[in-house]
Parts: structure tokens; sequence; C-alpha cells
């Protein structure tokens, strides 16, 4: 699965800013940390919580004072899983009289306050009444992870009489990750050593199906007289934990961008989209492809009307696997070392501009179409927002990065290279200039 994508990538070039000085602008890291600090634990800005609403308000506001038109867009899309945190209901697992750090799973079925109590077996081994154990090495969400195969594996625990299923955390760094193997059993993610199996487990995971609304927010910069052409920029504001790389740092990026853009009207209408429910399934940018299918549009922007998207989705993150042990030696992090893919759709001018734009903002990784990137890291989807734009013909890059923290309560502000994410913001921004007056074609129907 791409293990191969790396990029040795240059310090943020004379120019771009990497933090905030003299009471100037803010930095796309200066907005990571403000929206992080809105997502409290334990429910963080997951997919139509409360603090989603609150994130919505706080980057319509950021746009609105930035001179953008504000479109807001609430309605119920899709139920979500909401897991029940209050005391003597938390997700739990304990053996032998120990606790081990536990996360619930989503979309699976809820024991009672006091648990379940089995013994914990190997796949293979599990019989009726027992629990299944998935190791890491099929439970890592980390793209780079070519095992993952946890959702097969509950299956099979069903299928063979399980009654529940511990799905091993991240024992070496310690972190629990975000699960939905949508399964009628209970199921908790829990940092757990391998010794584990074969011992009587009780493990608790408590929780429900709730309506939800999805909050995603647009900001609409005009053209200038005599166009109709938009770029869109894009990205999703929610996570399941404090989801700084994903993706509070693509949302920070696009607010970044926009803010430069602002300034700098380029020379072509701008859509910024940032959109609630990427999480549980693209759902707030299906709904907004949908609306910009109407004749109504959104903000009077219609597909038709926009050129190509630049999608920030976990654009920048800090490679730890490869940063702390470079770093054990030598003191500091190696210069920007990050595994990236640059993905875009199968239009050869827009592919072009986006790699040598970035590579100039000194924002490196392997280039990848939509096609191998469907193939490898997708699953079979683009797996994430641009999927609807490219699909509508609209062609689309997306520069994204693979980090252990994925997915995970380890993704954090630390998990972040700021200067990364400053650059990739500043990048982002200079594209959609390029773009503006570029012959950008929409992309063939055999790739959609």
């Amino acid at each position: 699965m791409l293990v191969g994508i790396l990029a040795l990538a240059l310090a943020a070039p004379a120019g771009v800013a990497t933090a905030r000085s003299g009471g100037g602008p803010p930095t796309a890291g200066d907005y990571l940390d403000q929206l992080v600090a809105m997502s409290p634990a334990p429910e963080y800005r997951r997919y139509g919580t409360a603090a989603m609403a609150d994130v919505a308000e706080w980057a319509a506001g950021k746009l609105a004072s930035a001179g953008y038109t504000v479109v807001g867009d609430d309605e119920a899309t899709a139920n979500r899983w909401a897991v029940d945190y209050s005391d003597g209901h938390k997700p739990m697992l304990t053996s032998a009289g120990k606790s081990f750090k536990t996360e619930s799973a989503f979309d699976i079925g809820a024991t009672g306050p006091a648990g379940i109590t089995c013994t914990l077996k190997k796949i293979a081994d599990v019989g009726k009444g027992d629990c299944g154990f998935v190791p890491f090495s099929d439970g890592s969400p980390e793209w780079k992870n070519v095992t993952y195969n946890a959702p097969a594996d509950i299956a099979k625990i069903v299928q063979q009489g399980g009654v529940g299923a511990v799905v091993q955390g991240d024992t070496q760094r310690n972190l629990v990750y975000a699960l939905r193997p949508k399964t009628t059993i209970p199921v908790v993610v829990s940092v757990v050593p391998d010794t584990i199996v074969g011992h009587k487990v009780t493990l608790r995971a408590m929780g429900s199906t709730v309506p939800a609304t999805s909050h995603n927010v647009v900001g609409v910069l005009p053209p200038p007289p005599g166009s109709t052409q938009y770029i869109a920029l894009t990205a999703h504001m929610d996570g399941w934990f404090q989801a700084a790389a994903d993706n509070g740092g693509g949302a920070a990026a696009v607010l970044r961008a926009a803010d430069i853009l602002a300034a700098h009207h380029p020379g072509v209408g701008v859509f910024i989209a940032l959109m609630d429910g990427e999480e549980y399934g693209l759902l707030g940018s299906q709904k907004m492809a949908a609306r910009l299918a109407r004749p109504t549009g959104v903000g009077g922007v219609h597909m038709a009307d926009i050129k190509a998207d630049v999608n920030l989705d976990a654009s920048s993150a800090r490679a730890s696997d490869v940063q702390d042990n470079v770093k054990a030696v030598a003191g500091k992090d190696a210069p920007i070392f990050s595994w990236r893919a640059m993905v875009s759709s199968e239009e050869p001018t827009l592919a072009s501009l986006f790699l040598t734009t970035f590579a100039a903002h000194g924002v490196l990784g392997l280039p990848v179409t939509s096609e191998v990137a469907k193939a490898t890291i997708g699953g079979g989807s683009w797996r994430t927002d641009a999927q609807w734009f490219h699909q509508a013909g609209v062609p689309a890059a997306w520069p994204v990065a693979g980090y252990p923290e994925y997915h995970t309560d380890g993704d954090l502000p630390a998990a972040m290279d700021k200067a990364d994410l400053e650059a990739v913001a500043a990048a982002a921004a200079d594209l959609v200039g390029k773009l503006a007056t570029a012959p950008i074609q929409r992309v063939p129907q055999q790739f959609r």
C-alpha cells in the first residue's frame, strides 16, 4: 500500500510565515490551536455533536471577517453512534483485576452497565460465548498498514458465535483509535498485551444511535466581472478525537488560504467548503455536491461553475514513526520528512500545476492518480470529500500524509509540523491563483 511514499522536503521557503508575530494575521497553526481547543473530550468534534456545531459557527465567523459571503448548511443527514461516557457506563476492559485503557467502537451492539464476561481467544479459536481478539496488525487504521482487516475479523467472530471483540490498541504508543465495524456484538479498542489471549475479560461498551445534524460552512468570494468560474477549497472539520492532523490541520490550512486569497483576490471566484461528517462516510460533502447540482446551487454557485477542487485532508503531519527515531539519535527532527501522496484527478494540467506549485513551497510527495489512490489508500474510493467533485467531472488535487497517530487519541497538535502546515496553506492559495487561467478540462468519464 504505497509504502514507498516518502518525501524529504525542504523547510518552508522564505516568505512563508511559520508563526504569528507583531500582531499579524493568524497562521494555519494559530487556527489549528483554536479549533482543537474547541474540541473537548470525550466526544471531541465528532459528526453531529455540539462541539462540531460550535466549530462550524467559529469557522463561519472567520470567513465572514475575511470578506466571504457565508452560507450555512445545517440539516439532518444521518444518525450517528453516541458512546455513553457517563459514570458507570463508560468504555471498560478488565482482566484479573486489572483495567486497561479502552475506547468503544462505533455502530456496535451495546452491553449493559455490568458489561459481558468471556474468554478472549484468537479469531480462529473463537466458539460460542467467547470473545475474539483482533491484533493491532489487523486493527491499525493508519493507511500504510497493508494488513488492516478489523471489520472482516469481527464479522468472522460473529459468524463463529462470538459475543464480543477486543481490538488491540497501539501498545507502543499507548493509543486507542476509532473503529466502525457495523456489527451486532460489543466491540472495544483497548491497549492490551498479546498475552491477554486465553484469559477471561470483562468488557463494557454502551451507547446508542441518535439523530444527528451535519454542520457545513460555505464561504463565497465572487469572481471578477465577466466570469462565472470558481476554484473550490475543501476540507472537513469533524474528527474522532482532537484530530489535529485529520483534519483540524486541513480545515485550519483552508482558513489560512482563504485569508490569503481574500487579501490578494485571484482572477477567479473562490468557493470555500468546510464539511462535517466526512469520518462518517463523506456525509457533509455528499450533501454539498447534491446541492451544487440543483438549479439553486449553493450561494449562487453550481457544480458546473467549479473549475477545480483543492482538497486539504490530513495533508500535513509529523512522521513520528521516522522522526522519533531520528530525534533519539540527533536530538532533533530531520528536515521535514513525510509519507505523503500527491493525489490528483486524471487531468494533466491540474496534476502538473499541483505538483510544481506545492513543490515550490517545499511540500513534496509521490504523485498518485485517483485510480491508483482508489486501489490502494482509498480501498476502492477516494476516501475523502474530493470524491464527489471528481465524480461530477471537477478535477481535484489532494495532498495526504500518512502518520501513526491517524484516527487515534494521539492525533494532537504535537503530531503536526506547523511550518509544513503553513506551507500547505500557502501552496493551496498559490495553486488557486494559477488554476484561474489554466486550461483545465473536466475529468474523463472513464475515470469518474
